[in-house]
C-alpha cells in the first residue's frame, strides 16, 4: 500500500490536468474562468493648434477605462498525435463600475490614418504628396480628431480608409473601420496546437503550433501585463495637413491586462490539485508509521511473554518443595487436561 501511494498522487494530477472532456481542469481551459480586465488611459492632445504653428505638445491622462475579456476555446479537434487543435474567441465588455468616465466620452488625440498617410508619401513625388494633401481635404481629414472613447477602442468608418485601400493597396490590415482594438474584439485566434498530456504529463499545455511558431507555453493563472503605444508625428512637405509640426514621438495610451484566478474556482483548482496530492503525498508517511507500529506490537508481546515465563519458573526461591509444587503447577498447565476432568486450583 505504501509503495502505491506515489503512484496515486500522480495519477490524481495527471487526472485533473490533462486536456480532456473527463478531466477536472477541462471547463476551466475551454473556457477560462480567470477574470481578465484590460484597463485603458488615453494621453489627450491639450493644444492641437499650437503643435501645427510648431508648438510644444502638451498631453494630459484619461482613464482608465476598464473592460473585461472573457475567452473560450472553439472547433476544439483531438489528434492522434496527443495534441488538440481549437480557435480561441475573445470579446470586450466595457465595465463602468471600474471606469473613470464612459465609452462616449471625447478625445483629442492625433489623426493615425493622415500622419500614417502622410509618412507613406514623403519620399514620393510632390505632384502625388500635393494629391494626397487634396484628398485629404476633400475628404475632412485634419492632423487631430476629436472621437469618442468607443470609437477610438473598437473602430470608426473612416472615408480614408477606402482612399488608401483604392490607392495604396495592401498598405493596411484592415478594411472599413479603424480602431486601436478594432480586431481584437468579437474575434477568433488563428489556429492553436497544444499537447494534451494524455500521454506525457511533462508537455501538458506546451504549444505545438501556432502561426508556424512551436514550443511556446503558458496557461492564464494570475499574469499581468503593460504596454504603451506612441506615434511618431512630424511636418511633410508637401501635405498641408502635417502643418509645422515638429518631430516629436507622441504618447497615445498606455493600457495594463491582468487575470487572478479567484473564488470558488481557486477553491476547486486548490483541493483537487494542490491539497489533495499533498495529503496522499504525507498520508504515505503516516501509513508507514502505523505499519512499523504494528510489526512492533508483536515483537513487544512476544518479549513480554517470555520475561513473564522467566519470572514465573524463578521467582520462587523459598525450597525445593515450593519450586517442585511451582513447576509441578507450570506442567499441569502446558498439558492438555483428560477430557471430562476439571482443574483444581494450585494453592502455593
Amino acid at each position: 500500500m505504501i509503495a502505491v501511494v506515489p503512484s496515486l498522487i500522480k495519477q490524481q494530477v495527471l487526472k485533473n490536468v490533462r486536456v480532456d472532456p473527463s478531466s477536472l481542469s477541462f471547463d476551466m481551459w475551454k473556457e477560462i474562468p480567470v477574470p481578465f480586465y484590460m484597463s485603458v488611459y488615453f494621453f489627450e492632445v491639450v493644444n492641437p493648434e499650437e503643435i501645427l504653428k510648431g508648438g510644444q505638445p502638451r498631453v494630459r491622462e484619461r482613464g482608465p477605462y476598464v473592460y473585461r475579456e472573457f475567452r473560450h476555446k472553439v472547433n476544439i479537434t483531438f489528434n492522434d498525435n496527443d495534441t488538440v487543435s481549437f480557435r480561441e474567441h475573445r470579446r470586450y465588455h466595457f465595465q463602468p463600475e471600474k471606469s473613470r468616465g464612459s465609452e462616449s466620452d471625447y478625445i483629442v488625440l492625433p489623426n493615425i490614418m493622415v500622419m500614417a498617410a502622410a509618412a507613406m508619401v514623403e519620399h514620393r513625388p510632390m505632384s502625388l504628396r500635393l494629391l494626397v494633401t487634396l484628398a485629404l481635404t476633400t475628404l475632412g481629414e485634419r492632423a487631430f480628431m476629436n472621437r469618442t472613447v468607443g470609437e477610438v477602442m473598437w473602430g470608426y468608418e473612416d472615408p480614408l480608409v477606402d482612399f488608401m485601400d483604392k490607392y495604396f493597396p495592401n498598405t493596411i490590415p484592415f478594411k472599413g473601420k479603424f480602431g486601436l482594438f478594432a480586431q481584437m474584439n468579437n474575434s477568433d485566434s488563428e489556429i492553436f496546437t497544444v499537447f494534451t498530456g494524455m500521454k506525457n504529463l511533462s508537455r501538458i499545455h506546451q504549444v505545438d503550433r501556432w502561426k508556424g511558431l512551436s514550443q511556446v507555453t503558458g496557461i492564464p493563472m494570475n499574469c499581468s501585463v503593460k504596454l504603451q503605444l506612441s506615434l511618431y508625428i512630424k511636418s511633410i512637405r508637401g501635405i498641408g495637413q502635417t502643418g509645422k509640426i515638429q518631430p516629436v514621438v507622441l504618447p497615445l495610451l498606455w493600457f495594463g491586462q491582468s487575470g487572478a484566478m479567484e473564488g470558488e474556482t481557486l477553491h476547486t483548482f486548490y483541493m483537487q490539485l494542490v491539497l489533495m496530492p499533498k495529503i496522499l503525498h504525507y498520508a504515505q508517511y503516516v501509513l508507514l508509521a502505523l505499519g512499523g507500529a504494528l510489526l512492533l506490537i508483536p515483537v513487544v508481546y512476544q518479549v513480554r511473554s517470555q520475561d513473564k515465563c522467566f519470572l514465573f519458573w524463578s521467582g520462587s526461591k523459598k525450597g525445593s518443595k515450593d519450586k517442585e509444587a511451582m513447576q509441578a503447577y507450570s506442567e499441569s498447565l502446558m498439558t492438555s487436561p483428560p477430557r471430562g476432568a476439571v482443574l483444581q486450583e494450585a494453592r502455593l
